[in-house]
Parts: structure tokens; sequence; C-alpha cells
């Protein structure tokens, strides 16, 4: 199997996690290469991974292209070796490459987070500052005092929301299963008595599957239609909750905006000049650095949200057939091989033989090895009786 990569970096631990201990042992259970034995030594086990690495072979045509092989007597199974390494390798590659994505993401949240409150707390400054002469301030001052109070308002507001829906996608992704273990499952009621869209439909939905499922099992054709009903409306509450709090974030980079072109128009009015100049120049400072972490944190998001659909970077170029002949044995190369090893190697020892053999066996052969002569036994048909 040939498959083409987006990313050169992704091949560098190509070998390192094919021929992994993790990796043969997912083949060995997958296959069932141990037969019906359920449990193996472990000396047993490192004999079978070993052997196992014998059969697998691998090939880097390209820089970005990888060809695995895998040799077994069984044509299907080899087949399906080859389909569990290369989707065992993309898949341990994507959940790399996501787990980091989302770490980068996590931490320029952090970060921006911990910026935001000191950019806040020195905006915060440059405004108690000019509230202490609100008395001094003109009218025009005084309206963009109100309306950067307004802002104020709107931001907790908007944090708030994006809280409820952050920690709702967070309940959301950290049970995938949901209806299929007790912690899945209180996730879910504990979604139903939120008010994030769309949960008040599903506390219906749940009462009535506590009820079906209380007197029938999970087979029964009514609770699996409720069981598919609650997953899709989950569904609708997770694209609904990721959607709004997209929309959340972009109106607080809206209301952030206004407040900070609030802040300068009033900072450009003549009673706010008197402002300390140290106060202004670590609300610029912090203002510079918050945006600057705004662009990155939005650039990580977009590195997450490419990973996550990494898979569609793999391109199957020649997918695994079921060979239709052995690779080997060659029977033909070895049938013809070994007659004609066969016969040069009688060749090579007859002709061995007859050199190093030195018997007498003829009257030449005595000139030949120079042989001394102690008698001679005339032919029979001289001898005279």
């Amino acid at each position: 199997m040939a498959v083409t990569m987006a990313s050169e970096d992704r091949l560098k631990t190509f070998n390192e996690i094919i021929y992994s201990q993790m990796t043969i042992q997912i083949l060995i259970d997958s296959l069932k290469l141990a037969g019906k034995r359920k449990i193996i030594d472990e000396e047993e086990r490192q004999e079978m991974v070993k052997k196992i690495r014998k059969d697998i072979s691998t090939d880097r045509p390209g820089s970005s292209s990888f060809k695995i092989s895998y040799l077994d007597t069984d044509p299907v199974r080899a087949q399906r070796a080859v389909l569990i390494l290369s989707n065992h390798f993309i898949k341990t590659i994507l959940q790399v490459e996501n787990q980091r994505n989302e770490l980068a993401v996590q931490f320029f949240e952090t970060k921006l987070v911990e910026l935001r409150e000191r950019f806040e707390e020195s905006q915060q400054e440059v405004i108690v500052s000019m509230r202490k002469r609100i008395e001094d301030m003109p009218a025009e001052g005084r309206a963009l005092q109100s309306q950067i109070e307004e802002t104020e308002e709107d931001l907790r507001d908007i944090d708030g929301r994006l809280k409820l829906y952050q920690q709702g996608l967070t309940m959301m992704k950290r049970y995938p299963q949901i209806l299929s273990s007790d912690e899945g499952k209180k996730v879910v009621y504990d979604l139903a008595r939120t008010n994030l869209p769309y949960a008040a439909e599903l506390r219906p939905l749940l009462t009535k599957y506590d009820d079906y499922i209380r007197r029938y099992t999970e087979r029964y054709p009514e609770v699996t239609k409720l069981k598919i009903q609650i997953l899709d409306l989950l569904s609708l509450i997770r694209s609904s909750l990721e959607s709004e709090t997209s929309k959340e974030r972009a109106a607080r980079l809206d209301v952030e905006a206004r407040r900070i072109q609030l802040v300068d128009d009033l900072k450009r009015t003549s009673v706010s000049k008197r402002v300390d100049e140290d106060k202004e120049s670590t609300h610029d400072i912090y203002r510079k650095l918050y945006d600057e972490m705004k662009v990155k944190l939005e650039q990580a998001r977009t590195n997450r949200d490419l990973g996550l659909t990494g898979r569609e970077q793999f391109i199957i170029i020649d997918p695994p057939i079921i060979p239709s002949e052995p690779s080997k044995p060659n029977r033909m190369l070895i049938i013809f091989g070994g007659i004609g090893v066969g016969i040069f190697l009688g060749l090579l020892i007859a002709g061995t033989a007859e050199l190093l053999d030195t018997r007498v066996r003829a009257k030449k052969d005595v000139e030949v090895y120079q042989k001394p002569v102690i008698a001679f036994i005339p032919d029979a048909g001289f001898i005279v009786r």
C-alpha cells in the first residue's frame, strides 16, 4: 500500500510506529495470530513479535509516500495485515498531531486570558483615572464614559455565555459514547438541565427513555428509536454550540474593538491628557500583546480544525490486493535451479574425485604417476603349464 501524505515530517517516525511493540500486538490480536490461546507468556510473545517483524517490509519510494508489504501463507490475511498496519499508522500520526494542536490551542487560550486580564486591568486604570475627573469632563467625555460602561456590561454577558457554551462542548467531547456509560449518561442529564440551545427538547426524550429502559432492554425497538433521536439531538446541540461559540467570539472581538476605540477617543479629550503617561504606556503595551496573541490563537485553532480532517489528506495510491499467486517459494525456480546446481555439483565432485584418485588401473597410469615397478604379471594367455 502506497500512501501519499501532506507533510514529509509525518514520515520521520514511520518505521518506529510500524515496528513498535504496540503495533505488532494490535496485528497479533486483530489477525488472531496467537491462535485460540488468549494468554501467552512474555517469552513466547517476544518470539512471535520478532517473527512478525521479519514478515513486514517497508519502503520509502518518495519523500511523502510509504509502502508496506506483509508476507503470510494466507493471502487474505496478508491483505488484512497491510490494511491494519497502514490504518494504525495514519491513526497514530493524526492522534499525535491533533493532541499537539489541541495543546497549542489550550496554551494560547490560557495566555490570551492572562493578557486580556492584564490589558483590561491597565485599561481600567486609565478609565479610573478619567473617572476621578468626571465632574470636569465635557459632555462629550461623559458620553464616552457611559458608552465604555455599556461595552463592559456587554463583555460580561458575552463571557458568561461563552463559558456556558464551552462547558457544554467540553462535556460532550469528553464522553463521545454519550449513552454507553454511566458517566456519559450523567453528562446527558446535566446538559438537559442547562439553558443551552435545544436542551429543553432533550428533557422529554430523556424522561421517555428512562421510562422505557426500566421496562425493556436496549434492543427494544422503541428504546433504539429513542436512543437515535437523543443522539441526533445531541449532535444538533453540539453543532449549535460550536456555531454559537464562534458567533460569541466574533461579537466579543467587535465589542472589544469598540471599547478600545472609545478609550482612545476619551484619551484624546483635553481632560484625558492629564492621565499618567506610565499608565498609558502600559496600556498600549498590553494592547499590542493582546492583539498579537489573538492572531496566534486563531492560527492555532485553524491548525487544529485542519488536523481534525487530517485523514482526508491521506491518499491511497495502490490499495492492498489478494495475491493470485504466492510471492515465494518460486517452485519453478527451485526445481530448475536445483537441477542446475545438482549437475554442476555432480560434475565438480566427479572431476575432483578423478584428480584425487591415485590408484593404478592401466599400464599408462604407471608412467603418469611415476610408480616403481615391483613385479609384472603377464596376461593369462601367455602362461605355460
